[in-house]
């Protein structure tokens, strides 16, 4: 089974959203499953009824839908999304085969210790994991993760790490896909960015599964184009090593073929 992750701009603009993620799933048209980023399609706590309703957002969803269908692709599309019943979800979205299946969404949003912040103004907090398969004879199971699921960063995660993989493990999970956005306009940090490689590899190795992340190039506080990411990307296997990694700053792909 061959999975390709994206490292690419997440910005305000979903249309200009949209294009890349076209752009992507063109350059990869041997995959069987691709991965994006955060919020890739409706950008960073952009696209949420708390804010605004942006008019571009269900056009563009609609026409990468219909590229999927057309050329039956499976894909991991990172977005936020409004249901609809009207509230606003940080989600994975899964669709197989151009199907929509189902959709994860984000259970540990960031927030402040002193306060109820941050994500919770912009998204509904997921409380369940979804599970999926990647296979035709229904034998590989998936599931997904956004961002601070993964490493409960400690200063807006003031519950602490519940350690999703192990409810994976407990339901035979193979492979966790992880899409992330966690540049900031501070300039990199090279504490940080080992705090969440080493969340992923370690993960990976104690609970026997691939991992596959997919970061943006953006900082996710002003949605520019900055020179270092935070978390990489790539794919790491079961036993804690990367199999492909990108690059540590600007657009990258990276492929492989998984053993399952």
């Amino acid at each position: 089974m061959i999975v390709s992750t994206s490292q690419q701009p997440v910005t305000k603009l979903v249309n200009e959203n949209k294009e890349c993620i076209l752009d992507v799933l063109e350059k990869t048209k041997d995959s069987d499953w691709v991965l994006t980023p955060e919020g890739s399609l409706s950008g960073y706590r952009e696209n949420q009824t708390h804010t605004h309703n942006n008019p571009d957002y269900a056009p563009a969803l609609k026409e990468v839908e219909n590229y999927l269908i057309k050329n039956q692709r499976n894909m991991l599309l990172g977005t936020g999304h409004v249901e609809s019943d009207g509230l606003p979800w940080n989600q994975i979205r899964v669709y197989n085969k151009g199907q929509f299946g189902g959709a994860y969404a984000k259970r540990l949003p960031c927030m402040n210790m002193q306060y109820y912040g941050g994500e919770l103004f912009s998204y509904c907090t997921g409380d369940q994991p979804y599970y999926y398969y990647l296979d035709n004879k229904r034998k590989i199971i998936a599931s997904s993760l956004i961002c601070n699921d993964i490493w409960a960063f400690p200063k807006v995660s003031p519950m602490g790490n519940p350690y999703f993989y192990r409810q994976f493990k407990a339901n035979h999970v193979q492979v966790v896909f992880c899409a992330v956005n966690c540049n900031n306009d501070h300039g990199f940090d090279q504490l940080i960015y080992e705090w969440h490689e080493n969340h992923l590899r370690l993960f990976s190795r104690e609970f026997d599964m691939y991992t596959i992340v997919s970061g943006a190039t953006t900082s996710m506080d002003s949605k520019e184009e900055v020179n270092y990411t935070q978390c990489p990307s790539g794919i790491i296997g079961p036993d804690g090593e990367w199999i492909e990694k990108c690059k540590d700053n600007g657009a990258d792909i990276a492929t492989a073929e998984l053993k399952l």
